[in-house]
Formats: structure tokens, C-alpha cells, sequence
């Protein structure tokens, strides 16, 4: 499974809406269609009618992959904390959806590499407007305010997904501690993306969770010593073996 980055402003615009979506997919029936789930899970529970329909357009546009969102399902379902499972949302989103991949892997990590404490918005106008370009020379141009707001909306979106902190225009870089199963789940789904396990150690979708190569290998060999998973390694040469053959497979078993 390779990530298809897509672009969408509705998904930049709207947020994340992470305890909707897991309660959503903690409540999933099979038996019924996307916009089905929705209407039984949603319905009836915004204050307005008009905002109920903007989050049900949203989820359904962020679930057009569904059968790659099962593991996210089966975390829900199983009863897996809001906090952790959004950590596990966090690295769906930040493996797919552009701007935010861009911004959290590249721009974000490099921040909280050389650092920094504090950011502004207009401290990302810069990173937004380079960003825009990639969407090609068809797309309508950004009016000021539009990039404004864009960095706006990213810095939302990662403090939503518990990159940042702070609820106001100045948000401070969070410390993110995954538990033992998230960063297994993590292992699997990264191993899926880059189709290959023994590129998931080096894969840039770790910097999703601020880990740069030296933190990846003490949580790798942390559950090698707890025999969750076989990480080796011999000079440069580097042996992983994941006990799941996929990352819902991992999601099944850690809910059991």
C-alpha cells in the first residue's frame, strides 16, 4: 500500500475532527454504506443542521479510501483510548493528505530539530505558499488572505493531531510519548506505505511522531527486547521481521 497524496482544501479547512471520526468508525457496521454510518453516528448531535452537513461532506471526502482506513476501524472498534488512537489517525493523515504531509514531515520536524519553542501563523505563510505551488499550474491562485489562513489551518490541524499545543494564535511544540502498541501499529502501517519492511526503520513518516533515525532505533529495539517484533542489526546492514503481515492484521491482534 503506497500513500496517494491528494490535496484537498475541505480537509485543510475543516480540521481533523478526530473524536468524531472515532466515534464514528468505534460504532462502524459493515452492513451499511459510508454515508449510512454516518447519519446513525452523527445525526442529530450538532447544534446546527448546516454544520452536521459540513462534517458528514468532510468524513465522507477523508473515507474515500476506505478499505486502507480498516485498521483505523478495528483500533476504534476495539475500544482503544482516544489519545492513542489518534496518534494512529495522525500517521493515516499525515501519510496522505497534502498540505499536511509536507508541512509536518518537512517543515515541522525541521523546527522541533533545531529547537524552537514558539510558532505563529505568519511564521508558516512562507511554508504555504511554496507548498501551494506543488498543485500544479491549473490550480486558482491563493489570495492573501487564503495563505493566511491556510497556515493557520495547518498549525490547527497539528495541534489537533497532538503535534502542538495551545489554543491560541501562538502554539508551542508538544512531546509526544507513544505507548508500546501504537508504535507497533505504527512499525506495520509505515511498513505498508513503503511496501517493504526493511525500509519501515528509515522511512520519513516517523518524523510524523518527532522521531528522528536514533529514536526510531531505541523503539524498535525496545520491542525486540519485549519480543514483539525482530529488529537486528549487523554494521549497516539492518533485519526486521513484523510478526503481522499487515497493519490490520497488527490492529486485530493488539485489540484482541
Amino acid at each position: 500500500m503506497k500513500p496517494s497524496l491528494e490535496w484537498s482544501q475541505r480537509l485543510l479547512r475543516k480540521g481533523v475532527l478526530v473524536k468524531e471520526t472515532y466515534e464514528v468508525f468505534a460504532g462502524w457496521d459493515d452492513k451499511l454504506t459510508e454515508s449510512q454510518n454516518l447519519k446513525a453516528m452523527l445525526s442529530g448531535r450538532f447544534s446546527t443542521a448546516g454544520w452536521e452537513r459540513e462534517v458528514e461532506s468532510t468524513l465522507l471526502r477523508r473515507f474515500r479510501h476506505l478499505e486502507f482506513l480498516r485498521p483505523l476501524i478495528a483500533l476504534a472498534k476495539s475500544g482503544m483510548s482516544l489519545a492513542d488512537w489518534r496518534d494512529c489517525l495522525r500517521l493515516w493523515i499525515g501519510a496522505t493528505e497534502q498540505p499536511f504531509h509536507d508541512f509536518a514531515i518537512a517543515w515541522l520536524f525541521a523546527e522541533h530539530e533545531k529547537g524552537r519553542y514558539q510558532i505563529r501563523t505568519e511564521d508558516v505563510r512562507a511554508f504555504f505558499e511554496k507548498v501551494a505551488l506543488t498543485r500544479g499550474p491549473k490550480a486558482k491562485p491563493f489570495s492573501d488572505y487564503a495563505k493566511l489562513r491556510g497556515a493557520r489551518d495547518l498549525l490547527r490541524m497539528a495541534a489537533e493531531l497532538g503535534m502542538l499545543t495551545g489554543s491560541g494564535p501562538v502554539k508551542t511544540f508538544a512531546s509526544i510519548a507513544m505507548s508500546d502498541d501504537v508504535v507497533m501499529f505504527y512499525a506495520h502501517m509505515i511498513a505498508d506505505f513503503e511496501g517493504n519492511s526493511s525500509k519501515m526503520p528509515g522511512s520519513k513518516l516517523w518524523r510524523l511522531a518527532f522521531m528522528a533515525q536514533p529514536d526510531v532505533h531505541l523503539a524498535l529495539l525496545r520491542l525486540h527486547q519485549f519480543r514483539r517484533l525482530n529488529y537486528e542489526i549487523a554494521g549497516n546492514i539492518v533485519q526486521v521481521g513484523l510478526p503481522y503481515k499487515s497493519a490490520l492484521e497488527c490492529a486485530e491482534r493488539v485489540a484482541a
